[in-house]
């Protein structure tokens, strides 16, 4: 079958040549271009994907932090339940930051000495030192991920405290000193007020 479509197109004129060569060129550009259209429109659904999973990925964090926050807020409402001449308690917690993560890296340092003689007898000793660090990324079920090697939960900045039983002035000091050394603040930074009646 080849070979009868090779010796058709030997015998063909140059003006007919042309015209098929021009016309296989044409489909394999219009091919190319359907191909390009069709591939171009699954990049674009990929790249959607990667964004919305990056956007959830970023919403699962802020949640995770803000469970946190709401845990430590409850902890200390317990804790606090429990102090001798306390009853109600409400009370709010200022963060100072994010949680922060701390990467492993991978540190690369070099050092080239270079002595150099010239024919005149002097001599120049040249010092060359690079330094490279690079985040160590490991491979899990999620792709590829920087392998963390310390998390720092959220400073405690602040803290106000509106209890029953805080009209007392032992019972006030007793309030902020237990929420001082538990989040290692100064006590100027915690705030204890009585609760309405």
């Amino acid at each position: 079958m080849k070979k009868d479509f090779f010796e058709k197109f030997k015998k063909k004129s140059d003006k007919e040549k042309i015209s098929m060569l021009i016309l296989i060129c044409l489909i394999f550009l219009f091919g190319y271009i359907i191909i390009g259209f069709l591939g171009g429109e699954k990049k674009e659904v990929e790249t959607y994907k990667e964004a919305k999973e990056t956007v959830n990925s970023d919403e699962v964090k802020k949640m995770e932090i803000s469970e946190y926050e709401e845990q430590q807020r409850i902890n200390l409402k317990n804790i606090l339940n429990k102090i001798n001449g306390v009853g109600d308690v409400d009370v709010m917690i200022t963060f100072e930051s994010d949680e922060t993560k701390v990467p492993a890296m991978d540190t690369n340092k070099q050092t080239n000495t270079t002595e150099e003689k010239d024919k005149e007898g002097g001599e120049r000793v040249t010092n060359q030192e690079n330094d490279g660090s690079k985040v160590v990324i490991t491979t899990s079920g999620n792709g590829n991920e920087p392998l963390i090697l310390k998390t720092y939960k959220p400073k405690v900045v602040g803290v106000v405290v509106v209890a029953k039983g805080a009209e007392d002035s032992k019972t006030k000091y007793e309030i902020s000193k237990a929420v001082s050394n538990l989040y290692n603040i100064s006590s100027n930074k915690v705030n204890v007020y009585p609760m309405k009646k």
